[in-house]
């Protein structure tokens, strides 16, 4: 396993040449990148300037996002989603990714649970006809906070053995993508990560809960670095992963409010980079392993 950097997931700002600057000089191991909202500027920079200054940094490719921002979109924006992904697989395929992800999230508007089950395994199944010939593996995430679905009129998909159900449904290439924010909240255990086999395990965010805050209040929209709090048991987590042998990208999602604006200067960019950075190297080290 190996840590990777996506800039927007904290709160800065750039353009894909710009992450692999930063990734570089503050020792992370690999990069992700949005292409599907930085196609437009990947195309007319040049596949190849950015494959060459990934290979000279020494970047491994983490995972990408391709899809809409999650799979219960309208039929709209979906149908959107659907047209613009050979050309998104494509990119990726170019830039040597083999991963990417997207969300689903726990209630839907309209369907109650099997009708919701069924709409998401024929999109993804829709997705995958097209992500498998470019190479893709699709990880899908859960989301466990049990205030993300307070109010809302179904539920949904909220747990992993949930999820793995609809994995399975969905067949070769669809995975987990695991949020250590998330396996903590549904209440999971190392039992249940050392359970998995490594293919099961498309992609990995870290990071960390509120102190203070009961498990049935944390919010989505306030997590911390990893290992800031010390409330999620990352040692485990990580422990875990490693002992079943998943061997691909890790990456910080910090969504607390002071994580919005890092981009405003140069150097609060810089200073986020390298909060990111100190933190993946200590959740990382061998120490937390052992």
């Amino acid at each position: 396993m190996f840590a990777s950097l996506m800039t927007d997931l904290i709160g800065v700002d750039c353009e894909p040449m710009a992450s692999v600057g930063l990734a570089r000089d503050y020792g992370f191991d690999g990069v992700d990148f949005r292409i599907n909202r930085w196609a437009d500027a990947i195309e007319q920079s040049g596949v190849r300037p950015l494959n060459d200054a990934m290979d000279d940094a020494g970047l491994a490719r983490g995972y990408c996002s391709l899809l809409p921002k999650n799979m219960g979109v309208d039929d709209e924006a979906w149908a959107d989603g659907i047209a613009a992904l050979p050309r998104l697989a494509k990119l990726a395929q170019q830039l040597g990714f083999v991963r990417t992800s997207t969300v689903v999230l726990p209630f839907h508007k309209t369907m109650a649970m099997d009708a919701a089950m069924e709409q998401h395994v024929s999109r993804v199944s829709q997705a995958m006809k097209i992500l498998r010939d470019f190479g893709l593996r699709l990880g899908l995430e859960y989301v466990s906070p049990r205030t993300r679905r307070a109010g809302q009129p179904y539920e949904f998909v909220h747990r992993m053995d949930q999820m793995l159900a609809m994995v399975d449904a969905c067949g070769d290439g669809v995975g987990l993508m695991l949020d250590s924010f998330h396996w903590h909240c549904a209440g999971e255990t190392v039992t249940d990560l050392k359970r998995l086999c490594a293919e099961q395990v498309v992609v990995v965010h870290v990071n960390d809960a509120l102190a203070g805050i009961d498990m049935d209040e944390q919010v989505v929209t306030s997590r911390e670095l990893p290992g800031v709090s010390g409330v999620i048991d990352l040692a485990g987590f990580v422990g875990s992963l490693r002992a079943i042998g998943y061997d691909g990208p890790m990456t910080a999602e910090p969504t607390h409010a002071r994580w919005k604006n890092s981009d405003a200067t140069e150097r609060s960019r810089r200073h986020a980079v390298e909060q990111t950075s100190r933190a993946m190297r200590g959740m990382l080290s061998q120490e937390c392993w052992s």
